[in-house]
Order: structure tokens, then sequence, then C-alpha cells
């Protein structure tokens, strides 16, 4: 007679709990379980090995994944609102110091993502502005399949919002 075992949710103790968390290994019910998508931390340039589960326990959750997780979408919120200088705009830039190294991300899926990553990592090091933004594309053939992958490099720096000027 083949019996498999019920699994007990670690939370509320209630059968069928299908989900193991990917911490701690207890197995927890769809009600219980703390969901993250395969994107959440993506932005990151590296992300944690506690971090990078899909499922966790309520516990795990609120010691190991919340706070970081918070912190996260705070530095997204900054991420979008980092002023951007392309290059093309060097005159309107010229007197601003270039201090710093430059931020650069590789491997992008579109222009947009290009420049959301330069201004997360800008904001993530407590910079305002990105100047000097170039993006660049290369395309890749494989077959019949034709994909545009997409590259960006931009100097961090941290200038006084109420005096930037539009042109």
């Amino acid at each position: 007679m083949n019996m498999t075992a019920v699994q007990l949710c670690k939370t509320c103790r209630k059968p069928k709990a299908n989900y193991p968390c990917g911490i701690c290994v207890e197995h927890v019910c769809k009600s219980c379980a703390h969901f993250m998508g395969e994107d959440s931390f993506s932005f990151l340039k590296k992300v944690p090995a506690d971090l990078k589960h899909q499922t966790y326990c309520s516990q795990c959750y609120d010691e190991k994944v919340a706070t970081p997780y918070a912190e996260y979408n705070a530095i997204m919120e900054k991420a979008k609102e980092v002023i951007v200088f392309t290059k093309d705009r060097a005159k309107l830039t010229g007197h601003l110091k270039r201090k710093e190294d430059p931020v650069m991300v590789e491997d992008c899926e579109d222009e947009d993502e290009t420049l959301m990553r330069l201004a997360f990592f800008a904001a993530q090091e407590d910079f305002n502005c990105i100047l000097d933004v170039k993006i660049t594309n290369r395309k890749i053939i494989v077959g019949s399949h034709k994909k545009t992958i997409f590259s960006g490099t931009a100097i961090p720096i941290t200038i006084d919002p109420s005096k930037v000027r539009e042109y």
C-alpha cells in the first residue's frame, strides 16, 4: 500500500502544504506562502542567495526578505527620479565635475531597461543624476531569429535639482 505523507503547513498547521520555503525548506500552504517573482531583485548586480527563491514561509520572509525588498523598492523609486543627460547634451553639463567612475550595464532587452538600470546603479550609490549617457546596441542573429541587445554607460553625480534648467 502506497501512503504518501501529508505535508502540514509550518505556519497554520493545515494539510496540503505544497510549497517549500526557499530558505528553511519547510512546507507552507498557498495562503501562508510569500511568493516573489523571478525579477523581484533583477536590477541588483549580484542577488544574495537568500533572495533568489520564489517561495518563502512567513518567518523567513520577515527575517531575511522583507527589509531587503523594501530597500530595493525604495532605490527603484529613487531611480525613477534620477535626472538624465545624454552624451549629445554635453554643452549643458560641461561645467559639472565628472569625478566618479562610470556605471555600465550590458545585455539589456531595450533602451528603456538600459536607462533604468543605469539610473538604478546611480541611485543605489545615492546619486541623483547621470551624465554623458551613451546607449549602444548590437544585433545578434541565430539562424532566422534576430535580436537586439543594448548596453550603456553613464557618469553618476549629485546635483541640486532646483538648479537644473531645461533647454
